[in-house]
């Protein structure tokens, strides 16, 4: 086994949240900081007697998950590219006995689906800063589930525009985003979304990390 192999990926699982969600080279390791993107969802929904919520980017589905365990009455769809990934969310919900519908689709495309709330944590590292990633990260995580574009926010951009044109008229959209992605988030949210309220909020270590936008 390579020394860097990451230890998530030894063992096929990992704690998230107090949650145990098996992860494989298909799936990114959930992080820490996307706690506060769920938990922004579940502020925001809980009090709604009827939501339709959709994860696009599921991933190893940890964050669908976890917001239909806070929120049972929510309807949740995840959506991601990739059928291995999907796969596992799958397991992962069946395992924590949750109702989730399952999309494989290139984030929001052709979706009519009007929804309450969109959750997003998409690629967002600038390619030319790929290499340059741990190699515990760079040589073991899929690319795919990394690389955001030449600025990182390519991801992002074609989310947004999917939204307008597919006029899924959503209350409420969050972003998990890199730490230095302030300036170029507002730009583009602030661009595709003029009418609505729109902020970048810092996570625990105070690094720009969430993006909210209010419709």
């Amino acid at each position: 086994m390579n020394q860097d192999t990451p230890q998530a990926y030894i063992d096929g699982f990992v704690y998230f949240c107090g949650l145990k969600f098996i992860v494989t080279s298909d799936t990114l390791i959930p992080r820490p900081e996307t706690e506060q993107l769920v938990n922004s969802v579940v502020d925001f929904a809980k009090d709604h007697k009827d939501i339709s919520i959709v994860d696009v980017g599921t991933g190893s589905g940890c964050i669908a998950i976890l917001i239909a365990k806070k929120i049972p009455q929510a309807k949740i769809t995840a959506i991601d590219v990739s059928e291995k990934a999907l796969e596992i969310a799958k397991q992962n919900a069946q395992n924590h006995v949750v109702d989730i519908t399952f999309l494989q689709n290139d984030l929001l495309a052709n979706v009519k689906t009007k929804f309450d709330v969109i959750v997003a944590n998409l690629p967002y590292i600038p390619s030319e800063r790929i290499p340059n990633l741990d190699n515990s990260v760079k040589d073991f995580e899929p690319l795919h589930a990394l690389d955001g574009g030449a600025d990182g926010f390519d991801l992002y951009r074609k989310l947004f525009s999917q939204i307008i044109s597919n006029n899924i008229q959503p209350d409420f959209l969050a972003c998990e985003i890199n730490d230095d992605q302030e300036d170029i988030a507002l730009e583009e949210s602030t661009k595709y979304f003029p009418n609505a309220r729109i902020v970048v909020q810092n996570d625990s270590a105070n690094l720009n990390r969430y993006l909210y936008v209010w419709f």
